[in-house]
């Protein structure tokens, strides 16, 4: 990843924060950190509390600025079950997730944030499939980043957004050579 000490990092669907921990204890670099889950937001809070280049958001990141419902997976009796809390989408079209299961999350533009920095190292993306919704603004800004991992859903699972994948694999191909990376 080539990152250090003053590199800048994104961590976009954060979860538990194990991403984190691990690139902040590999390279000391400054990270902002955005989980829109209240509970894992909150045991992420105390993970790096007394870590100053580690920042922890509770929102979304989005296509918009707005609340948005986040929902829940099938199984959640509650937000705090940490061992499902993954698989939480602001996509209501996500096989795994339940209607009627929701919280109201606060969503921030990816353009709100990339256009606060004039350069990030490394950003990781693991939004369960709302990813797509952002990848038009991460494209316009390639420029000002260095690599990106993303969990692109619909390659080897969740049919429902292969229809997505197969679009923008094939723009990714031409556009992203060698910065873009994703399973």
């Amino acid at each position: 990843l080539n990152l250090n000490e003053t590199s800048i990092v994104f961590d976009i669907g954060s979860n538990n924060g194990v991403v984190t921990q691990y690139l902040y204890d590999k390279y000391r670099c400054f990270i902002i950190s955005f989980e829109p889950n209240p509970y894992c937001y909150q045991v992420q809070k105390n993970l790096f509390r007394s870590i100053s280049k580690v920042k922890i958001y509770n929102q979304a990141i989005s296509n918009t600025n707005k609340k948005k419902k986040l929902y829940l997976n099938k199984s959640a009796t509650h937000i705090n079950n940490m061992s499902i809390s993954e698989s939480s989408s602001l996509e209501k079209k996500k096989s795994n997730i339940s209607h009627t299961k929701y919280i109201l999350v606060k969503t921030v533009s990816i353009n709100k944030i990339l256009n606060k920095f004039k350069y990030i190292d490394f950003i990781k993306i693991d939004i369960e499939g709302h990813e797509y919704k952002i990848m038009p603004s991460i494209i316009k800004n390639i420029k000002k980043i260095g690599k990106i991992f993303c969990e692109m859903h619909g390659k080897d699972h969740r049919a429902e957004f292969r229809k997505d994948f197969i679009f923008w694999d094939k723009k990714l191909k031409k556009t992203m050579k060698g910065k873009f990376f994703y399973w």
